[in-house]
């Protein structure tokens, strides 16, 4: 083929466009796909003809077997209408009518015995039986195979007597034999019966001799029965009991090997051997499928058939090779010349795609030739030529209108962003109306409010959603006023029926659109859920008011109340009580068997103390396990009648939660007023104390309070501490100092105490004394021990994360170890602020682990578990210090300061505190000596190999501002 440039220029232009996709010529295309074709032509003729060849010969197979099979039946029907013609005549023979009506079975044999061989030799009978009209055997010649046979002949001796009727039975056991059982006539009468049998042999000998086809009779062998040295088919598990003379019985025996089932041999099957084809199939004879006990098999020779179908495939795949070469050659020398042409033209086309419209047409012109007859190659040049210069004229108006059409795409994609943007994210529910006020659209969120989808809605009324109540029965005339152009919008609120039933609240805005057509939208409705807004607001109106536990007053309810009932008794000169309930042992419950036990003996004392009250009595939780009742217009013995009724109430009930039943009981603390106070403050504080010193009298009983003098300065005195304690806690009043401890060993600081004060209004630092017996009788002690745990941790952390390390030594109260809370908030700081646990220590007292020293152990041993430490403050006070020492999990024994502060100077105190320090250091615990404030104390302490030293010696209690590692706090 010839190559131009510039097809070759094309060419390379093109390929830049095209990728890296690999090029595939037309005509390398036309050829493969035409080859294919005609490939697929050849084949499916050669399919089909093999197909059809192989239909015809199984066509002819079957009929032919067919015929097979009738033939055999046939031969079987011969075989027993000549043994009943046979029959017939046996009356007639000399001398057997007279016998036979004589029922003589002697002379019966005597004069049948001549005629026994002949019928033997000429006629192939084997068995022969006379019974009489009683089924009587009178003479028999021949035996049966089996019992089974006599018991067989005698049922069909019966039945012919019964019925006079002949009967042609067949029986396979050994072999296959025809019997003949008809009744006996002589001289028109009745006489007996005959049985007459004969094999099958000769039918199968006829049938090779009629069909030219091999057959052989199996008859199966019982698994009982002894096996026969005939010749048998072992796989079948049956013998041949005959087969046709030239018949090869190893056949069978090779093909069921490969077939052991014969059920498979019934469309029948083909075996090779050697250059032989054999067709093996069982013949469907109506006689022998009753029997179920022998099977004819035929055996066809069709190897000339199947030489012959492959023959006639075989010419027809050579003629259709033949005819596929010729027809690729004549194709390829017709295609070549108009191909060449098309392929410069197809090489060219790619300018066009690049706007390259006068190299395109230069290009085409290059390889154009007369020719006197134009034909479609042609045609395509000269359009292609028109098309490029129509292009090129398109190409300069697409370009102006683009810019235009950009500009204007812009906008409405802005606009249509916007729109989807709003609908999609806006939770707001929004539905177009029709002029009837039919639904037309339902965005997602709406669907997913009210549970309906918007094809369920669609055509639906928009007032069918509503449940309409007494407001709103006007707004069906609103809505068709907005419909009807004559208001622009609406608003309202109303209740919407979901699908489940429930109702929701929505806050609905219409405003009328502009409509185009009839089908355009005439409402848009948006609508605002307000269900839980409302929900809110009116738990939240609620629960300002109450306790949501007992659902009584709260304690600012309570103190309105309160005040209003001050109010009331000073206008109308009247007196009325406070009492003040506070729960014995309530801590306890709510430890040993957790909160909600503590919940439940709340909620039950709330029912309780509301049963034993009047109807105009006010009661209210105050908080914690503080309740309190105001008595409106009653006496002092009216309120301890309450009091009383109330604490009788308690006792009688019990609750029992994990196995443990507890009972309710309280110290209720009573205050009058006017008499004890005339404002809300002052009247809660006396009745608080009064309660404390009902606990104190030995609980579950009341105190009225008095105005001596003494109880009025104790009363000022608690309430002033507990209120000054908690602003501290509230407005973080509280601080941290910390007091360096010394490694005696190394003379560096180890690690700090970490001590509370408390920073008063007027700037005074209150040490812990002047609070924490105050902290500890109002329970507020829990508090600031949390408070200090989280504010080390943090403290801590930061030290920690500056690059720093510094161990601190924390301070337990004695009520730390009735706090189930505190383990809790210990694991969460640590993990909130990322604190080590190994640096904090923890000291306790004595005093502290004396009160439930199980529950002591417990806690130590899992806050050790976290990584922390504890020391033993105050050690060697008591004589129970060396008790604590061994059964406490404690790592440190601080020696109280009584041994340190004079032990230079005191020989008993320095024996002593020897003696202490090897008790500690036998047990395995390192020891810290504090109050050290000399030179010469720190002397003695080293000697004695104490590990640690703390006092003004070592260092004064300093704010965090003025440790060493105060900047990295203040990071």
């Amino acid at each position: 083929m010839n190559q131009d440039p510039h097809t070759n220029k094309a060419r390379n232009g093109d390929s830049t466009g095209a990728g890296s996709r690999k090029f595939w010529g037309l005509k390398s295309k036309v050829l493969v796909l035409s080859s294919l074709i005609l490939i697929a032509i050849v084949a499916s003729f050669t399919g089909i003809t093999y197909v059809s060849l192989m239909n015809d010969f199984e066509s002819q197979r079957s009929a032919q077997h067919q015929r097979y099979a009738s033939e055999v039946e046939g031969l079987i029907d011969q075989i027993s209408k000549n043994l009943h013609q046979f029959a017939e005549l046996i009356p007639f023979l000399e001398g057997m009518g007279t016998d036979l009506l004589a029922n003589d079975g002697t002379k019966i044999a005597e004069t049948f015995e001549p005629y026994w061989a002949p019928l033997q030799l000429n006629k192939g009978i084997e068995l022969i039986r006379f019974y009489d009209h009683s089924n009587q055997l009178l003479a028999s010649w021949g035996a049966s195979e089996s019992g089974a046979h006599d018991a067989a002949m005698l049922d069909w001796v019966r039945q012919v007597n019964e019925r006079e009727q002949p009967s042609s039975p067949l029986m396979c056991q050994k072999s296959c034999m025809q019997f003949a059982v008809a009744p006996l006539l002589a001289e028109g009468k009745r006489v007996g019966v005959v049985v007459i049998g004969v094999p099958l042999v000769d039918a199968v000998l006829e049938f090779q001799h009629i069909s030219g086809a091999d057959i052989a009779l199996l008859v199966k062998e019982e698994g009982d029965a002894p096996k026969s040295k005939e010749m048998k088919i072992s796989s079948w598990g049956a013998k041949v009991a005959a087969h046709s003379r030239e018949m090869n019985v190893a056949i069978l025996d090779q093909v069921s090997k490969q077939y052991p089932d014969t059920n498979h041999l019934k469309n029948g099957v083909q075996v090779s051997l050697g250059n032989q084809h054999l067709h093996i199939e069982p013949l469907s004879v109506e006689r022998m499928n009753t029997t179920g006990q022998a099977l004819f098999i035929v055996v066809t020779d069709i190897t000339s058939t199947i030489q012959t179908i492959r023959n006639s495939t075989q010419q027809n795949m050579i003629i259709g090779l033949a005819g596929l070469v010729l027809s690729e050659i004549l194709l390829f020398i017709i295609l070549t010349k108009p191909l060449s042409r098309l392929k410069h033209i197809v090489f060219t086309l790619p300018l066009l795609a690049r706007s390259s419209f006068k190299d395109f047409r230069s290009q085409l012109h290059s390889r154009a030739e007369k020719r006197w007859l134009k034909d479609e190659i042609d045609m395509l040049d000269e359009t292609a030529v028109a098309l490029s210069y129509q292009l090129e004229k398109l190409e300069d108006e697409v370009a102006d209108r683009t810019r235009i059409l950009d500009g204007k795409m812009d906008e409405l994609s802005k606009e249509r962003d916007f729109i989807t943007n709003l609908l999609d994210i806006a939770q707001v529910i929004v539905i177009t109306q029709n002029v009837n006020g039919e639904i037309l659209t339902l965005n997602a969120h709406g669907e997913m409010l009210i549970q309906y989808t918007e094809k369920e809605l669609q055509g639906k009324s928009f007032i069918d959603l509503l449940a309409l109540d007494g407001d709103l029965h006007d707004l069906p005339g609103h809505l068709r006023e907005v419909r009807s152009e004559r208001r622009d919008q609406l608003r309202h609120e109303s209740n919407v029926i979901c699908r489940d039933a429930s109702i929701r609240n929505i806050l609905w805005l219409h405003s009328r659109l502009t409509r185009h057509t009839e089908n355009d939208p005439s409402i848009l409705s948006v609508g605002l859920d307000m269900t839980e807004h409302k929900r809110t607001q009116k738990r939240l109106a609620w629960l300002a008011d109450h306790d949501p536990l007992t659902d009584l007053f709260n304690r600012r309810r309570f103190q309105e109340e309160l005040e209003q009932m001050l109010n009331l008794a000073a206008r109308y000169k009247h007196s009325g009580a406070l009492l003040f309930f506070d729960l014995d042992q309530f801590k306890y419950i709510n430890d040993t068997s957790g909160h909600q036990a503590g919940d439940a003996l709340l909620k039950m004392v709330a029912r309780m103390l509301h049963g034993s009250i009047r109807s105009v009595d006010i009661l209210g939780r105050l908080g914690g396990d503080e309740f309190a009742v105001i008595l409106p217009q009653t006496t002092a013995d009216g309120a301890i009648e309450v009091a009383k009724n109330a604490l009788a109430c308690l006792n009688e009930e019990k609750i029992a939660i994990n196995n443990r039943t507890h009972k309710a009981s309280a110290s209720v603390g009573i205050a009058l007023f006017p008499e004890h106070g005339n404002n809300v403050h002052d009247l809660l504080a006396a009745a608080d104390l009064a309660m404390y010193q009902a606990k104190e009298a030995g609980r579950g009983g009341w105190h009225l309070f008095s105005n001596e003098e003494k109880t009025r300065e104790r009363m000022h005195t608690l309430v002033y501490w507990k209120e000054k304690i908690e602003h501290a806690l509230l407005h973080e009043r509280f601080l941290s100092y910390f007091q360096p401890i010394m490694h005696i060993g190394n003379k560096t600081i180890d690690h700090y105490e970490v001590l509370l004060r408390m920073l008063d209004d007027d700037g005074t630092i209150l040490a812990p004394h002047f609070f924490i017996p105050a902290a500890e009788q109002t329970g507020l002690i829990h508090a600031i021990d949390h408070m200090v745990l989280r504010k080390s941790i943090a403290q801590s952390a930061k030290i920690q994360h500056g690059g720093q390390h510094v161990r601190f030594s924390i301070n337990l109260s004695a009520h730390a170890f009735h706090d189930p809370e505190l383990l809790p908030i210990l694991r969460a700081a640590f993990e909130q602020y990322g604190a080590d646990p190994s640096n904090f220590m923890f000291e306790i007292t004595e005093t502290a682990a004396l009160e439930d020293l199980p529950a002591a152990r417990e806690l130590m041993e899992k806050i050790r578990k976290l990584g922390c430490s504890f020391t033993l403050d105050d050690f060697g006070v008591g004589f129970s210090s060396f008790y604590y020492i061994r059964q406490l999990p404690i790592d440190v024994v601080k020696i109280d300061g009584s041994f340190i502060r004079n032990l230079a100077d005191n020989p008993d105190d320095q024996i002593l505190v020897k003696a202490l320090c090897d008790v500690a250091r036998g047990f395995g615990k390192k020891t810290t000596a504090e109050f050290v404030e000399n030179a010469a104390t720190l002397s003695i302490l080293e000697n004695m190999q104490i590990d640690y030293a703390q006092g003004f010696l070592i260092g004064s209690p300093i704010p965090a501002d003025d440790t060493p590692f105060r900047d990295f706090l203040k990071g």
